[in-house]
């Protein structure tokens, strides 16, 4: 009777909550040997409610960075996500060019959602700008939408930013095709020249390329080649002034990497823990490291 009573007792939904972290501990060889303690722990959980939605959590107690959290309701009205987050600027309205902001944080509010082939998404809130002597605070928004027809992808963004009393907004408008391994791009800021973009990407056997090119003389180049445990690297740039060639080798818990700056790294893993060294130009660094 117990049994069948408790039963027909309604019976609250619970959430599937993930716990995750790690604790690192380095040492520089050759000096006081005063450790560098890095931790984190993050807990996120996710939850199917009665009406079909789905709602998660996730947040940072521990880390670099400061404490941060998200709470995101999803549906077949698109998602919808509140917060605080670690991204970079390239990600939030026009600060591609803000590189001191590459970790700031964001506070505010995003959806997105898909209809018929139509994308669109809006956000705002304010991010900590450090770019300036002093960090101050800078409003955002961003809106936008894209389309796909038939492999032919159509998108226009608008962003501003708000600095005080300085308000800056770009829209951008961009168009691209994928012809197979090859995309084809254009797209057009307000107040600059169009920008086009061919990039191609393929692996063939145990070859994989991937190149780019673009209309103001931007380009990039990967090329790996791997054979068996070895995997040899290859990158340029229109910076970059010469290949940088990297190798790499990894037999059960066994890897090692090595690069064109010299710099060595062997690690061993032991399941949940690990042990690596690294060797640079300027030091040699132990580290152990325990994940959960």
């Amino acid at each position: 009777i117990a049994l069948a009573v408790a039963a027909a007792l309604p019976v609250a939904a619970q959430a599937d909550v993930t716990l995750s972290g790690s604790i690192e501990v380095e040492y520089t060889l050759g000096s006081a040997l005063a450790p560098a303690v890095d931790t984190a722990l993050s807990i996120a959980s996710t939850e199917v409610l009665a009406n079909g939605m789905t709602a998660t959590a996730s947040m940072n107690v521990l880390s670099d960075a400061d404490a941060s959290g998200t709470v995101t309701l999803s549906g077949d009205f698109g998602s919808l996500t509140g917060g605080t987050s670690a991204a970079t600027l390239a990600d939030v309205a026009n600060s591609s060019t803000d590189t001191n902001d590459e970790d700031a944080d964001l506070l505010g509010v995003a959806y997105s959602g898909s209809f018929a082939g139509l994308s669109v998404h809006a956000k705002a809130g304010t991010f900590d700008d450090d770019d300036t002597a002093a960090t101050n605070t800078v409003e955002y928004s961003e809106y936008g939408a894209s389309y796909d027809l038939n492999g032919l992808t159509l998108s226009g963004v608008t962003d501003t930013e708000t600095d005080g009393a300085v308000e800056t907004t770009t829209t951008t408008m961009s168009a691209s095709y994928a012809f197979g391994d090859l995309t084809v791009s254009a797209s057009k800021d307000q107040g600059a020249d169009a920008v086009v973009k061919a990039a191609y990407a393929a692996t063939m056997g145990d070859l994989a390329v991937s190149a780019s090119a673009e209309s103001d003389d931007d380009w990039d180049l990967s090329v790996t080649y791997s054979l068996g445990d070895i995997s040899i690297t290859a990158t340029d740039d229109e910076e970059a002034g010469g290949a940088d060639i990297s190798a790499s080798y990894s037999s059960g818990a066994l890897s090692l990497s090595v690069d064109s700056d010299s710099e060595v790294v062997v690690g061993y893993a032991m399941g949940n823990a690990g042990l690596s060294m690294t060797r640079d130009d300027d030091a040699t660094t132990v580290a152990y490291t325990v994940s959960f």
